[in-house]
């Protein structure tokens, strides 16, 4: 007589989960036949108990997720080699003095502040920004025509002495790098300033590596500081693109034409001339009121600056044990407060506030350890 179950024996008892196959159908992890039903307590091929389970995801979404992955790591790879080959090409360095990317970075920075002033742009950094960054893009350019052999006055070169720092250059292009993100919209002006991000960052690359460079093999501990405070200041970078409250209703200011007549006298009467003078009005180019982002609220690239000190910082072992252990809170208490100011009744600042929280969290356990490890010490 031939035995329905296989030669094995049957514990009662005991349970199993099958896998499943891309149809759904449970098959066993004995023998790997599919099972008749999901319902089936017992293999029909071999004989094991299995237990019938809960229908899962599909083994091809973890694929599916590896392959969006893949294709950004690789639609990236082929940005930077796009970028590589532009700001490589000999054609465009041949054009620059000293065949310096600074300089056209600087040009960039200060075509950008320069261009809101005009009557058909309404949008730009403000006084005190603007001069601070028009006046580091006219410090690099001189410095950079120094440094291709150019003859310049005896005040320029003096100037250009100041701009020879080590850091000047790295710091020129994260204050870029922190305008670009805030002025991030369409249109020409924010254009200039994210391509001057580009060609400064592919310049000061190497500098900029330095600074967040790992020195020896970081432990559990700090990559854990690094990845929750990464994750907060992300959080708190988006939070600033949503609404924090109302802006507007004041005037930018600008350049404009203005109609002049002027007259003289012949000895008979009058004769008039008329022409057009570009002349500064206060009360041009108003701003009205509507939703206002985060990225316009005041000190808002202090803010960036920090929150960017903070993830360089903790990911950066080197640049860290050079600062002060009091530092880390200061910015994270700085970012907190900076958050805190701006509350209102709307989503912007909320979000980033959680994000700041994040941070204050992570950087305060990782203070405390540091003091009870020096403590015990």
């Amino acid at each position: 007589m031939r035995r329905f179950f296989g030669p094995a024996p049957i514990r009662l008892g005991t349970s199993y989960r099958g896998s499943e196959v891309s149809s759904g159908r449970m098959s066993c992890e004995h023998c790997g036949q599919p099972l008749p039903s999901t319902t089936s307590r017992f293999c029909s091929h071999c004989g094991k108990p299995v237990a019938p389970t809960r229908p899962r995801a599909s083994p091809q979404m973890p694929k599916e997720a590896a392959d969006v992955v893949e294709a950004t790591r690789r639609a990236a790879g082929q940005t930077a080699q796009d970028v590589q080959s532009v700001l490589e090409d000999p054609r465009l360095r041949e054009r620059l003095p000293g065949r310096s990317l600074a300089l056209l970075g600087a040009g960039l920075v200060a075509l950008a502040v320069l261009l809101p002033a005009l009557p058909f742009f309404s949008s730009g950094l403000g006084m005190g920004w603007s001069v601070v960054m028009l006046a580091a893009s006219v410090l690099v350019g001189v410095r950079e025509l120094h440094a291709a052999g150019r003859p310049l006055p005896e005040p320029a070169v003096r100037a250009a002495r100041m701009a020879e720092h080590p850091l000047f250059l790295p710091a020129f292009t994260a204050l870029t790098f922190v305008q670009a993100f805030l002025s991030l919209d369409l249109g020409l002006v924010p254009l200039l300033w994210v391509l001057a991000a580009i060609v400064l960052g592919y310049d000061q690359r190497r500098a900029l590596a330095a600074l967040g460079a790992e020195q020896g093999t970081p432990s559990p501990e700090e990559r854990r500081l690094g990845l929750w405070v990464l994750a907060g200041a992300l959080v708190c970078a988006a939070a600033l693109f949503l609404t924090w409250g109302q802006g507007g209703g004041y005037f930018l200011g600008g350049i404009q034409p203005v109609h002049v007549r002027e007259w003289k006298m012949d000895g008979f009467g009058r004769e008039y001339e008329d022409h057009y003078e570009y002349r500064y009005n206060m009360w041009s180019n108003y701003v009205s009121a509507s939703a206002a982002s985060g990225r316009g609220r005041p000190y808002a690239p202090i803010a960036v600056l920090m929150l960017g000190g903070l993830v360089l910082l903790t990911r950066g072992r080197r640049a860290r044990a050079s600062l002060p252990p009091w530092v880390l809170p200061v910015l994270a208490g700085g970012v907190t407060l900076w958050g805190i100011v701006g509350l209102a009744s709307y989503a912007g600042p909320w979000l980033y506030l959680l994000g700041a929280l994040v941070i204050d969290a992570a950087v305060a356990r990782d203070f405390l350890r540091h003091s009870h490890a020096g403590s015990g010490a």
